[in-house]
């Protein structure tokens, strides 16, 4: 197998991306509007996967049973070793993360495959094998495809071309609540029943969440054309299966370089100053805030031992840590955690040991999890999950699904946040935090007052 490029000169992404869902089916684009250059050096677009799995109660191809396999990491693998094997393409540049591959969603459902119960939402993904990259660092934009016909280069050029005259219309409009599944009253008592928890040893710490419900007369693409403008983020995404999603992660949930597992968990948040000054004033007083600094370290050991389930011995390394490091909009601590991957361990096994991410259940990670589905008024369905892609070339990359927005087959919008609950958690804050989180995405959304 070969990879086949054809360079095109820089077209607007949201252009090419407006041309291209009307051509093509299951189109996606996921971009990095971040000024941070580790994560936001590519953009990728495409449409017409080969084929979709769905992976719920068993794993389907194109709606036909393929495996009984529920937990979606084991069920992509068993669909790549069925459909794909070891057709590596021969001719990779280094310089490449996604050249092909799966690209998708992981539900947060999917973690029943652990403690038990019904998982009632799917993971989605797609098998692309042709993709428009936008590499922002060397400035490379190239179409990449795996299918060698000069027929696709041709189409991909037209494409190109009319994307470059293309007009995307403004839409104007906004949306209105429906309702919640939790008010300031019922999230207060869920904090305080959390909190019990943790007083009785279950956990020393527990993300709890709601979840808003609108309707809009905004299209799904006018509303991420909004939040990209409202909250660049290094994980831009919108993905359009039969259920649309669409965010603007500031968090990796894992990802692998050929052998190596990173995660880099964030806890800690302050706002970027109005001067230079302020932001380096603003970023030691969040380096000095102890209860920044516990989560933060919880968050740490997590990582290690999420890392060490599947690396090699001693291999598993602090790269960074406690780094401020500052955003669009605000600064997060970060901290790095690799490992080399055992020979015994695929990409999908070394995404699946960081799922789900720590900062979305708590610590011990499991014992958060039961007690989020006792404590939690609704099911999470893909908030919480992972969105990324698993590449042919052995690279893989996951964001956390947070400051997302789900769309239905009947237009419902769903919007979610949650907070991280700990002994010292003040109800009226967390409930405060959870707003607080939420508010880009209602910004997005134009909610009317």
């Amino acid at each position: 197998m070969k990879i086949y490029r054809r360079k095109f000169q820089y077209v607007d992404p949201i252009k090419l991306y407006s041309v291209l869902r009307e051509e093509g089916r299951y189109p996606f684009i996921l971009e990095s509007r971040d000024k941070h250059p580790s994560k936001a050096r590519y953009t990728y677009i495409s449409a017409d996967p080969e084929f979709v799995v769905k992976i719920k109660r068993d794993t389907r191809i194109d709606n036909t049973r393929v495996s009984k396999e529920s937990n979606p990491f084991k069920g992509l693998k068993e669909v790549y070793l069925q459909e794909i094997g070891d057709k590596v393409p021969s001719n990779v540049d280094t310089n490449e993360r996604f050249i092909g591959g799966f690209l998708g969603y992981i539900a947060y459902d999917a973690i029943h495959n652990y403690i038990g119960g019904d998982i009632q939402e799917a993971s989605v993904f797609g098998y692309y094998r042709s993709v428009f990259v936008y590499d922002h660092i060397l400035n490379r934009y190239y179409y990449l495809t795996l299918n060698n016909s000069e027929e696709e280069m041709r189409r991909a050029e037209r494409i190109v071309e009319r994307a470059r005259n293309r007009e995307v219309q403004e839409e104007f409009g906004g949306s209105e609540i429906l309702g919640c599944d939790a008010g300031r009253e019922e999230y207060i008592e869920m904090v305080k029943r959390a909190k019990e928890y943790i007083y009785d040893g279950d956990a020393f710490q527990i993300v709890i969440s709601r979840e808003y419900n609108l309707k809009s007369d905004l299209s799904p693409f006018q509303i991420y054309r909004n939040l990209r403008n409202v909250s660049p983020s290094p994980y831009m995404f919108f993905l359009e299966f039969e259920k649309k999603i669409l965010g603007a992660s500031p968090e990796t949930m894992a990802s692998v370089e050929r052998d190596t597992l990173k995660i880099n968990p964030i806890a800690g948040t302050i706002n970027v100053g109005r001067t230079e000054e302020e932001t380096k004033r603003l970023a030691e007083k969040l380096l000095q805030d102890e209860k920044e600094r516990a989560e933060h370290v919880m968050l740490v050991d997590l990582a290690r031992n999420d890392v060490r389930k599947v690396s090699k011995p001693g291999s598993v390394k602090l790269k960074r840590f406690f780094e401020v490091v500052r955003y669009s909009h605000v600064q997060h601590i970060e901290s790095e955690v690799v490992g080399e991957l055992r020979e015994d361990i695929t990409i999908f096994d070394g995404i699946e040991a960081a799922f789900p991410a720590g900062t979305l259940t708590g610590a011990p990670k499991y014992r958060a999890m039961e007690i989020i589905d006792t404590l939690e008024k609704s099911r999470r369905r893909v908030y919480g999950g992972a969105v990324g892609y698993f590449s042919l070339n052995n690279y893989g990359d996951t964001a956390i699904a947070i400051r997302m927005a789900e769309i239905e087959r009947d237009n419902l919008i769903r919007v979610r946040a949650g907070a991280g609950i700990v002994a010292d958690s003040i109800p009226e804050k967390e409930y405060i935090e959870t707003e607080r989180k939420m508010a880009a995405m209602m910004s997005t959304l134009k909610v009317k007052k």
